[in-house]
């Protein structure tokens, strides 16, 4: 814009001699941008009823604040709805993927079918990753699927998830993701593993392997006692976190 506003000075004289000023096209540039965001929820909320038009098992929500905002959204078609009632028995839900110009996270719902391939039952919009945010969008999946709830749900460690799965899927088992538990884990543990390679194999074996949680105990104390680990109140503490 300054490059701009250079190049029109240069032609037109001085900057009093022009008809707006730099302030001027800034306001015009936020009102722009406040249109376009009105006519993108328009276009949103006019796709979905075309989509509602093409397939009657077709549902959306959109959840609006004080100041007719959009907070919360959810939509899923006719297909996967079907199919979830066949396939419930463990799903994952995760916030990491990227935002959009909104910054409102993306929320999606996967589950697997029996030929083992992924099944998107749903899609959620965000802009709060806070305990409410998580009990509508919850509601509004468990509304859209019939009440039925999935029997597993996989997710990050992300407090206000739980709280939300909790009151909302309080009979789902609830289980937290290895990919985010690993990295995390890295995050730690990664200086303390350097010079350690066969003991890094070994907890990879620990985690990966250990089907129960006393399983996994024996296997923790018995690397402990292999590798022996003088240090194990450490290495404890650091995967705690």
């Amino acid at each position: 814009m300054v490059q701009i506003l250079s190049l029109i000075h240069s032609k037109n004289g001085s900057l009093s001699s022009m008809p707006y000023l730099p302030a001027d096209v800034t306001n015009l540039k936020a009102k722009y941008h406040r249109e376009s965001k009105l006519a993108d929820i328009e276009a949103t909320i006019a796709y979905f009823d075309e989509k509602a038009k093409e397939d009657q098992d077709f549902f959306y929500r959109i959840r609006l604040d004080d100041e007719d905002r959009v907070r919360n959204m959810y939509w899923v078609d006719g297909a996967a709805r079907r199919a979830y009632k066949h396939f419930r028995d463990c799903i994952s839900f995760d916030t990491t993927y990227l935002t959009n110009r909104y910054k409102m996270p993306c929320t999606p719902f996967i589950g697997i079918n029996n030929h083992n391939q992924s099944l998107q039952f749903g899609c959620g919009l965000i802009r709060n990753e806070d305990t409410d945010g998580y009990v509508w969008l919850f509601k509004t999946f468990l509304e859209c699927m019939g009440g039925l709830a999935p029997m597993n749900i996989i997710t990050d460690q992300d407090f206000s998830m739980r709280a939300g799965i909790e009151e909302i899927f309080p009979l789902a088992v609830h289980r937290h993701c290895r990919w985010h538990i690993i990295k995390k884990a890295e995050e730690t543990l990664g200086p303390f593993f350097a010079d350690r390679p066969d003991l890094r194999k070994a907890f990879e074996l620990c985690v990966d392997h250990s089907l129960t949680v006393e399983e996994f105990e024996r296997s923790w104390m018995a690397m402990i006692e292999t590798y022996q680990v003088q240090d194990h109140e450490t290495l404890a503490s650091l995967w705690e976190k």
